[in-house]
């Protein structure tokens, strides 16, 4: 009898943390549903480009050149891989474009450049995610789910040109589902697996992953040196730690590493020990901040603040995602009343925060003007802003 009962305290002990967690998400989306959302823009902002880009994932900035680099990806309405869009037909691949953000004045011809990919394979597809940028080489590096499997893709921009040279690709077992890439130096990365199972492969295990919240996801620390020296030479990989959903990375500074969390609606921040000689560096968990939604990226200014953006209501993005593909199309004018309206109503909500140790967690924007925010980046010094969304149209500017 004394067994059963101590069997019994441990179960519940260990069930108590999941349910608890699963209460969180499930909280989380019934208060941010359609009409109980309060929204709220703290932002001198404007919708820049609409016509021009769509469905943007990541962005950066590269402060002492006063430029935005996007990764925008309109095939993403039919063949997302995190999302479980797969429909038939052709898909459109990727774009890297540039804002000058340096004069508000400028015409939109001027300030927006599309990167002219170079040397890319021939015949292969380009599906964008999460980009990082080595200054000291002008090297961007691209998380490209691409159809023969997934890779890390190396271009050399030349920032005066508006040209992208690619000239590697990365591949390893344990980035079987790339999103996020945070550099240590030219030749060491930190890169995010969102999930274990994936959704083309797994549909099922994939959204139990997702909403069970269980830590699948991983951090895995890449070291390309081989590969720099010679395009067949060996990738080394290493997981370093286990996120639930692992989304954003960035280092918040140089000892201290932050990992979005999808679904565990909170941001990781671990300690970062640099590798001895022939070794791999730690993450060591450190404390976590939770916030009120879905984070998708993460970015931090040079002022040490940390820019969350993210999804407040999952079942909303859901159905604005599946419906994009009708809502984007040129025939939209001859569709039938019914696909015109739900085009007209479907919405995606989009929550913009910053988080820093002093202040805590302060929100700038909640709304549907500007949809499905993935992604915001600050430069400090000239006070301006850009939010990128996964399924917008354009691109969020404040100044």
């Amino acid at each position: 009898m004394a067994f059963k009962s101590a069997f019994f305290v441990i179960a519940l002990a260990a069930l108590v943390p999941f349910l608890y967690e699963s209460y969180i998400r499930l909280s989380t989306i019934l208060n941010n549903a359609p009409g109980k959302l309060t929204h709220f823009n703290h932002l001198k902002s404007e919708i820049k480009f609409e016509d021009s880009v769509r469905s943007c994932e990541d962005a950066l900035l590269i402060e002492s050149k006063g430029l935005a680099i996007l990764s925008c990806d309109p095939g993403r309405e039919s063949y997302n891989t995190v999302m479980g869009i797969f429909l038939p037909g052709p898909v459109p691949s990727a774009n890297i474009f540039a804002y000058d953000y340096t004069d508000a004045s400028a015409p939109d011809s001027k300030s927006l450049k599309r990167f002219e990919i170079l040397g890319y394979e021939p015949g292969a597809d380009f599906h964008t995610l999460g980009i990082a940028f080595d200054e000291a080489t002008s090297t961007l590096f691209v998380a490209n789910h691409r159809k023969d499997g997934p890779a890390v893709e190396m271009f050399t921009l030349d920032l005066a040109a508006f040209t992208a040279k690619h000239f590697r690709t990365i591949r390893h077992p344990l980035l079987h589902g790339p999103n996020s890439i945070a550099l240590m130096n030219s030749r060491e990365l930190l890169i995010t697996n969102d999930h274990y199972f994936l959704t083309e492969e797994y549909p099922t295990l994939a959204l139990l992953e997702t909403y069970l919240g269980l830590p699948l996801g991983t951090v895995v620390h890449v070291d390309i040196s081989a590969l720099l020296a010679d395009p067949t030479g060996e990738v080394k990989a290493t997981v370093v730690a286990h996120v639930p959903f692992a989304n954003g990375i960035k280092f918040l500074n140089e000892s201290t590493i932050a990992v979005a969390s999808t679904t565990k609606l909170a941001v990781y921040f671990y300690d970062f020990k640099q590798a001895e000689a022939a070794s791999v560096p730690t993450l060591s968990y450190k404390s976590l901040v939770r916030i009120p939604y879905f984070i998708d990226n993460v970015q931090v200014s040079q002022d040490g603040a940390l820019y969350v953006a993210g999804h407040p209501h999952p079942p909303s993005l859901n159905k604005y995602a599946a419906n994009r593909h009708k809502c984007n199309s040129p025939d939209l004018a001859s569709a039938d009343a019914a696909v015109q309206e739900e085009c007209k109503t479907s919405e995606a909500f989009s929550w913009v925060s910053k988080w820093t140790e002093e202040k805590g967690l302060e929100h700038l924007y909640v709304g549907a003007d500007y949809p499905s925010s993935c992604t915001a980046a600050f430069d400090s010094k000239r006070k301006v802003g850009v939010v990128v969304g996964l399924y917008a149209k354009g691109l969020m500017v404040w100044r």
